[in-house]
């Protein structure tokens, strides 16, 4: 019987993932939001309504610029708490 090389370096040493690795792989599902919700311009490439004389196509963008960046840093902070939690 063939034996396989030890993934982690060292015999009997632990894996790196612990058990709240898979857990925190769903807050990463919430960087997917901005993703899909860009993915498809046709969806959103017209110019009404407008947002102060601005055409829907820029300010849905824009608006999701800063959705993303308030994902990532809810995301951020998941990732934290779990990180510090014993």
């Amino acid at each position: 019987m063939d034996q396989q090389p030890d993934p982690t370096g060292a015999l009997g040493a632990t894996p790196p993932e612990s058990a709240a690795a898979p857990r925190r792989r769903w807050g990463l599902l919430l960087l997917l939001i901005p993703f899909v919700a860009l993915l498809y311009p046709p969806f959103y490439a017209t110019l009404t309504p407008r947002l102060a004389g601005i055409p829907f196509f820029i300010w849905y963008q824009f608006l999701w610029v800063i959705i993303g960046v308030s994902i990532t840093g809810v995301v951020y902070a998941i990732d934290r708490v779990r990180e510090s939690a014993p």
